[in-house]
């Protein structure tokens, strides 16, 4: 409430505006074929998409929990959206890297249950909330 009454009012800067569209565009490219797999809405995302966020699903992944530990160093160090932010990004950039150094044969072990779509599209969901969130609270 302090924020709504001080003399600079509710401001965001530029790369705050940034982190809050990319993570509203992973949250709706995530939640969309979630909602129509369960039957929640009627429609999914065109062709065209689908069959392309199939193959780079991993690389998403990677490269959105990238920029979740950065959005994670810019945040103020006592706010506890920061720890989270670093954590999540770490094991995130983990669960898109393995596949793809798997994918290329350079490491042996994949991790069971990254094959499911619906586990692909639950992580981009959290990652488009986090950085969603990191959004608003970044200063």
């Amino acid at each position: 409430m302090e924020m709504l009454n001080s003399k600079k009012g509710f401001y965001m800067s530029a790369r705050d505006w940034i982190s809050f569209f990319i993570g509203l565009v992973l949250f709706a490219v995530g939640i969309i074929p979630l909602l129509s797999k369960f039957k929640i809405i009627g429609f999914g995302l065109p062709g065209f998409m689908s069959s392309l966020m199939g193959s780079i699903f991993f690389w998403i992944i990677a490269i959105a929990g990238a920029y979740i530990i950065v959005d994670g160093i810019i945040e103020p160090a006592g706010h506890m959206l920061h720890t989270a932010l670093l954590i999540i990004g770490f094991v995130f950039v983990i669960a898109g890297l393995i596949p793809i150094l798997h994918s290329f044969k350079v490491i042996g072990f994949s991790v069971p249950g990254l094959d499911n779509l619906v586990v692909y599209n639950i992580i981009i969901v959290v990652e488009g909330l986090m950085l969603m969130s990191a959004g608003f609270t970044m200063r």
